[in-house]
């Protein structure tokens, strides 16, 4: 993930109340939200911080990011998505060593990787519009520390937030691939402004995000972008976006699929798959 630290990192973590209403969390055990890192020209985040974090890997040559939304679905981009098997690994954090949790006195491993047995794409994904999918593990994952969903809000509008954050393994300023997640902080930008670069027409099902000195990279794809707000009394971490694409030099615009504008679709694809 090609992202820096910039000051408005230090806003990452935004506290936006909600009025609950008739809206509610698609899984409510989903990320109370903990220390927040930084990305590209960063630091690396916190091992604990991130547990929705999905390594996805198929195919491609080149990996991508995921995000845990319940015990046994992963959010990603519809172009990471490949006709043959896949798998995810979860409980990621430094993908050089083959990490151990050893807080209960016996070391298990605390990484590990699941099959994909099933996945569902935007029927209507097309040069990168709709580009949305899921994925169905091929067992039902148990929460722990390091694995746990990030908060899908359904039947609300999120509302406008001013920052984001990006977390990926995607390739950073030094043109290698991270080992050691990253994060780093995004400023909602008008969606005009990533019409006129990229040339596109540009809509609601889409995110503009970016800054002067931060931006996901190839290997982020699929990622996801969010931000913190206060839901029942409690700082959880919702998701707003999935890294879809950007500038070829990943030099600080790119453009996220609108998860808010979806969770029809990720409601009906979850009930299909439930159902296979």
């Amino acid at each position: 993930m090609k992202i820096v630290i910039s000051v408005i990192g230090l806003l990452a973590c935004l506290f936006i109340g909600t009025k609950e209403g008739l809206a509610y969390l698609l899984d409510p055990n989903c990320a109370v939200s903990g220390n927040i890192g930084k990305i590209m020209r960063g630091r690396d985040t916190d091992i604990l911080s991130n547990p929705w974090m999905v390594l996805v890997i198929g195919s491609r040559v080149e990996n991508c990011g995921g995000s845990l939304i319940t015990s046994r679905f992963v959010l990603t981009a519809a172009h990471c998505i490949t006709s043959g098997p896949m798998k995810v690994r979860l409980g990621e954090y430094d993908d050089q060593y083959f990490m151990e949790d050893c807080s209960s006195g016996v070391c298990i491993p605390r990484s590990f990787e699941v099959n994909v047995d099933s996945k569902v794409t935007h029927k209507q994904f097309r040069d990168y519009k709709n580009d949305i999918g899921i994925l169905r593990m091929s067992e039902i994952i148990p929460y722990s520390d390091f694995v746990r969903p990030i908060c899908i809000l359904i039947d609300e509008e999120m509302g406008y937030v001013p920052f984001f954050s990006v977390t990926g393994w995607g390739r950073t300023e030094s043109s290698d691939y991270s080992k050691v997640l990253q994060v780093a902080t995004l400023e909602n930008i008008d969606r005009n402004i990533c019409a006129e670069i990229f040339r596109s027409e540009f809509d609601i099902a889409q995110i503009c995000a970016g800054s002067n000195t931060s931006d996901s990279c190839r290997g982020d794809s699929g990622g996801p972008l969010s931000a913190v707000r206060t839901y029942n009394g409690l700082n959880r971490t919702f998701q707003y976006g999935v890294v879809s694409y950007g500038l070829r030099s990943c030099s600080g615009l790119g453009v996220y699929t609108n998860v808010t504008h979806f969770t029809g679709f990720i409601l009906r694809a979850l009930e299909y798959l439930r159902n296979r």
